[in-house]
């Protein structure tokens, strides 16, 4: 009887390669599409919502959310991240545009995003989670691109000549605030109206 081990059979060794590659595919969509469903029924239905109804509504099992998202903490974590993540590709999308007002598209998109969300981002604050130190490296991306834009914006006349990186994130945050404050959360052109309210005073004023 030979004791040498086996060959490998390329030809098995690569199928096993291509199904691992198609079981990791299939799991990112299925997060994915946890991710789609949870944050449209946190945002429509509130935060009761049970993760397994949130599997029956995107299609996959119970098991599968579970296996991503291990309590509900965890998911109010991974759908604000994933919203921030977004911001950050349209951030970096506005950046080749060269417009000097992307800043405001930008920040506008911020507020609405906020607005759609706040009743994870109230979870989160609850439950005593900071993006800033659960996820530094995607809240630091997007302070960046904030900063370049108003870099941008500043250079071309488009904004304020006294306004900081700083300041421009607090008035996002603080236009979570007043959304909430006036019941807009569920209102688009409400909020959208809050905004632009906002954003106004970022504006140079007229001389």
């Amino acid at each position: 009887m030979s004791s040498r081990s086996p060959k490998p059979n390329p030809a098995r060794s690569s199928a096993a390669h291509g199904s691992d590659r198609e079981l990791r595919a299939d799991a990112r969509r299925n997060r994915e599409q946890v991710l789609r469903t949870a944050q449209q029924l946190f945002a429509t239905e509130g935060l009761g919502v049970s993760l397994d109804e949130i599997a029956r509504r995107a299609g996959v099992g119970p098991g599968t959310v579970h296996r991503h998202f291990p309590s509900k903490e965890a998911l109010y974590l991974a759908v604000a991240i994933d919203q921030i993540e977004h911001l950050v590709a349209e951030a970096e999308a506005l950046a080749t545009t060269g417009d000097p007002a992307a800043l405001f598209t930008l920040l506008s998109r911020m507020m609405a995003t906020g607005a759609e969300n706040a009743t994870v981002k109230s979870a989160l604050v609850a439950a005593e989670f900071d993006l800033r130190t659960s996820a530094p490296g995607v809240a630091a991306d997007l302070t960046r691109h904030v900063a370049d834009l108003l870099a941008r914006a500043r250079a071309a006349g488009a904004v304020r000549p006294d306004v900081t990186v700083e300041e421009v994130m607090a008035l996002v945050a603080g236009a979570f605030a007043a959304i909430r404050h006036a019941n807009a959360e569920t209102s688009a052109k409400r909020s959208a109206h809050i905004a632009r309210l906002i954003l106004d005073g970022l504006r140079p004023h007229p001389r």
